[in-house]
């Protein structure tokens, strides 16, 4: 699952889609995201088929993408970000992290309808972060951004062997905190 994520690395962002953003170290449900479509634009994060506009939805399983009658219909999208934040629950206890690509920008496959919003595509966890959840957003390679919005389905995970992730402060778990510190290590 992917609940939360960060888009703050405004620079790399201005350089590779000429689009200047704000910083945001706690992206919400609800809230606009920076999508490719394939021309960077905002989107609501938060997708809702046509014939029921208050669903919802942040997520969506790529195994069952073409299965689901929710997604018939749905446009193909790519959320841009620098990383997503997962909870390890132990018992009663939940503990976040950080997921990231050391120095790069990530691209969670998407889908979006013209009615509603996006939501992230997202896969079983790679090996080395199954620990902490079962699910991550599907991450494309920059080359693979081009096939997945053209309607591609089947995209090879290359990336998932290079996922770093560490421990981060409970602090992200109330959205109103949005600052650099949620990315602090713990």
């Amino acid at each position: 699952m992917c609940g939360r994520f960060v888009l703050s690395k405004n620079e790399l962002v201005q350089k590779k889609h000429q689009i200047k953003i704000s910083p945001s170290y706690n992206v919400s449900p609800s809230t606009d995201v920076l999508v490719l479509k394939p021309e960077p634009a905002f989107m609501r994060w938060s997708y809702s088929p046509k014939w029921k506009d208050d669903m919802n939805l942040i997520n969506c399983r790529h195994e069952t993408l073409l299965e689901k009658p929710s997604f018939r219909g749905s446009l193909r999208c790519v959320i841009i970000s620098n990383g997503w934040y997962e909870w390890q629950r132990q018992e009663n206890i939940k503990t976040p992290y950080f997921h990231f690509l050391p120095e790069n920008l990530l691209y969670f496959a998407g889908i979006y309808n013209l009615s509603s919003g996006c939501a992230v595509v997202t896969c079983e966890s790679a090996n080395n972060i199954s620990h902490i959840h079962h699910r991550q957003p599907l991450l494309l390679d920059e080359n693979q951004i081009n096939e997945w919005i053209s309607g591609k389905h089947e995209i090879s995970r290359i990336l998932d062997d290079q996922i770093s992730f560490y421990q981060v402060s409970k602090r992200v778990n109330s959205p109103k905190n949005n600052d650099e510190e949620l990315l602090y290590k713990i």
